[in-house]
């Protein structure tokens, strides 16, 4: 499964956001909306206790596979 041009574009500009909040609770709620947003195939399998370099990482990782073209 593809993403089209619109949801690529939604997902990149959440995780910008994801990366600029400061409160951890909203930028869990902004990762787990990204990840509802990847195709199954590419969801995060996102552990019960999250540390902020989780998230970081968890950012990066989306980004690498946006950037290979999934």
């Amino acid at each position: 499964m593809e993403l089209d041009a619109g949801t690529l574009g939604d997902i990149e500009s959440l995780i910008e956001k994801c990366k600029y909040e400061r409160d951890p609770d909203r930028q869990l709620k902004i990762l787990l909306v990204i990840n509802a947003m990847l195709p199954h195939t590419k969801k995060l399998h996102i552990p019960s206790y999250l540390t902020d370099d989780y998230i970081t990482r968890a950012l990066y990782e989306i980004e690498k596979a946006l950037k290979s073209n999934y």
